[in-house]
């Protein structure tokens, strides 16, 4: 589910959803983050969409009582206290007419910077990368191809994509960066490591930052990483805010079946369990910076960035 179908999914439920306060639209929230999390385990984005709202619904509500941060429901020593597993949220018992309105507002202007945040994200190209300079990416990523093609049209420079088995969409990543007059070569993921010698930077994408500052992304990413830390090779991650997620790195592995990698004739006993990650992790220590649509963040600064983004007490919903 992409963070535009999640915002709309949530925009329906403040608008036509049944309540008067706003604890009652925290609860009908807290619902569907509880349903997307038992359907969707691995999908991070819509859970952190939730998560947004329910920030917004709060400081909406401490609008309508007249309230600052300072003396609202949340105030900032108390948000630098709260517990993030204790799951209460504050209570928000009163009745505004006009709060509806102002939520709604306010998820619109989230919907807008969400829509641009590609955009701003690939504008920052030009600053990050230099001529004659050599690129490492792996697998195929929206982000990071809009971040390079942006940057072709002022600079000059060669991309190695590495073809990310068992899904090998390294290919198409090639294809479009050569189409957008890139030199750009394709490489096995085994010849990362040697090809690395010779890479000023790696530039990648995730599906989520985790609350450590490390990633849950790609298979084969982690060692992509291990060999751009050996080498002293900046590694930067091209990533929206909203994939800023508050799990921890413990919850980040999944394991689906392995029919993708095992071919279909082949005669394995029956007997033999097949299981293959659906993601790789990168801690915090292997990744340099992460580009988003806001500034550059290091990954010490991720718990920061989440204190911004969301309530502290929504993270164990």
């Amino acid at each position: 589910m992409k963070a535009e179908e999640s915002l709309s999914l949530l925009e329906h439920i403040v608008a036509d959803g049944q309540w008067e306060t706003g604890s009652e639209l925290l609860n009908l929230l807290r619902n569907v983050a509880t349903a997307v999390q038992a359907k969707m385990p691995w999908e991070t984005t819509p859970c952190n969409m939730v998560h947004r709202v329910i920030k917004i619904i709060i400081d909406e509500y401490n609008a309508c009582r007249g309230v600052t941060d300072g003396g609202g429901i949340q105030g900032v020593s108390q948000m630098m206290f709260a517990d993030p597993t204790s799951g209460d949220l504050p209570e928000c018992s009163g009745i505004f007419s006009e709060l509806k309105n102002r939520v709604l507002e306010a998820i619109a202007e989230h919907r807008a910077e969400t829509e641009q945040s590609q955009e701003l994200i690939a504008s920052q190209g030009v600053s990050k990368i230099h001529s004659d300079e050599v690129i490492m990416t792996c697998g195929m990523w929206d982000v990071v191809l809009a971040f390079l093609t942006k940057a072709a049209k002022m600079r000059k420079f060669h991309v190695i994509v590495a073809e990310c088995a068992p899904k090998y969409d390294g290919h198409k990543m090639a294809k479009l960066l050569c189409s957008a007059g890139i030199q750009t070569t394709l490489i096995q993921d085994c010849a990362v490591f040697p090809m690395m010698s010779r890479v000023n930077k790696v530039i990648i994408g995730t599906r989520t930052v985790l609350s450590n500052g490390g990633i849950k992304t790609f298979v084969g990413a982690s060692p992509l990483a291990s060999a751009a830390k050996f080498y002293s090779v900046p590694l930067y991650v091209c990533t929206p805010t909203y994939q800023f997620s508050p799990i921890a790195c413990e919850e980040a592995n999944h394991y689906g079946s392995g029919t993708h990698v095992i071919p279909c004739n082949s005669d394995l006993p029956a007997s033999v369990n097949a299981v293959a990650a659906q993601f790789d992790y990168v801690p915090p220590e292997n990744v340099t910076s992460f580009i988003t649509n806001n500034r550059g963040i290091a990954p010490s600064y991720v718990c920061r960035q989440l204190s911004e983004l969301y309530q502290p007490t929504s993270y164990d919903l």
